[in-house]
């Protein structure tokens, strides 16, 4: 099945800029125009798995010691990791403006600011970021959303893991939903065509956003809760909620979402596809893989790196998709709700 690397693909989640700001972050770190070993992303890979689109994440936050959200943060993933905290994020967040700016120079890398940048992107042989914000800290009111659209920012998660005061994070030990500034956060990123993120949300968070939103919402890089119960995957009910709203979810390689086993398997991630497929259907399913944000945790085995995408899509195909079931969610679905949303 040769021909499933010619299939253009959209990733909605990878953390380039953070891989630089954290010397790796656990990966061997070297120039990213180079076909690194071990390395789960650079231009090369990008080129060989025929991904012309991704969601370069922002990560506004800074690493830390912090004993008790360490030990949150390895029942969620199931590995000590350190602690994250939010000091002074505008800060942080423009140096992550400004590295994916000078790699959009360096590297020839069009940053997308429109549906059409978007379209261009999946007919040429180029690579394209979409800028996205992994969490509303940044943003001192709602309306700072106007300033970060002229940065050129056309994407942007609520929460975190952790509770701000536009939501509650999914690792928050009360699920007290989206407050009011998350309702006018929602509105402005309509308004704006901007598109809204519910990854590490809370239940009753995603929920009241699905209904606010009046444009269809990602959940960027997630599994299925019914296969795999963490607090990161999403339940049956925003699932359902998701597809009224016209969304989609990235399916991740985040090994402790995708198995309960310590060492996941490409077969395990082809199960949550499946599962979402049966259920709702395949118009929903896209890409997330969340490569260069993993920070250490293992890939599934059989889908390490972004250039074994075709190689993803062969096994799909195994299982029972169809060969347009992977067009929409390599790209068509994705697209979809890139036209609906963007400008």
């Amino acid at each position: 099945m040769s021909h499933l690397s010619d299939i253009p693909s959209i990733d909605l989640h990878e953390d380039i800029s953070l891989y630089f700001l954290t010397h790796g972050g656990g990966l061997p770190y070297d120039d990213f125009g180079k076909d690194i070993a071990g390395r789960e992303a650079d231009i090369p890979k990008y080129r060989a798995g025929g991904v012309r689109l991704v969601f370069a994440a922002i990560f506004p936050g800074i690493e830390t010691f912090d004993p008790e959200r360490s030990s949150s943060l390895e029942s969620l993933y199931g590995k000590w990791m350190p602690g994250t905290k939010y000091r002074a994020p505008q800060s942080t967040t423009l140096e992550h403006f400004s590295i994916y700016y000078k790699m959009s120079e360096y590297y020839r890398i069009n940053i997308v600011q429109s549906y059409a940048n978007a379209e261009k992107c999946l007919l040429e042989e180029g690579i394209c970021f979409l800028l996205h914000l992994e969490g509303a800290e940044p943003l001192d009111d709602p309306y700072d959303l106007v300033i970060f659209k002229k940065l050129g920012l056309r994407s942007i998660g609520l929460t975190w893991n952790y509770s701000n005061k536009y939501g509650t994070g999914c690792s928050s030990k009360k699920d007290l939903g989206l407050t009011d500034l998350g309702e006018e956060l929602i509105r402005n990123a309509n308004k704006l065509g901007i598109i809204v993120d519910l990854a590490h949300a809370s239940e009753r968070t995603a929920l009241d956003a699905l209904q606010i939103s009046k444009k269809p919402a990602i959940i960027s890089h997630a599994n299925a809760k019914k296969l795999v119960s963490k607090p990161r995957n999403v339940s049956d009910e925003i699932l359902e909620a998701l597809k009224k709203n016209g969304g989609i979810i990235g399916i991740t390689a985040i090994s402790s979402l995708v198995s309960n086993s310590s060492k996941p398997t490409i077969d395990d991630l082809v199960r949550h596809f499946a599962y979402i497929k049966e259920s709702f259907g395949s118009d929903m399913l896209a890409i997330g893989t969340d490569f260069l944000g993993l920070m250490g945790l293992p890939a599934p085995e059989g889908f390490e790196r972004v250039d074994k995408l075709p190689y993803l899509y062969g096994k799909l195909i195994e299982s029972g998709f169809s060969e347009e079931d992977i067009k929409n969610i390599a790209y068509r679905n994705a697209l979809r709700v890139l036209m609906k949303n963007l400008e």
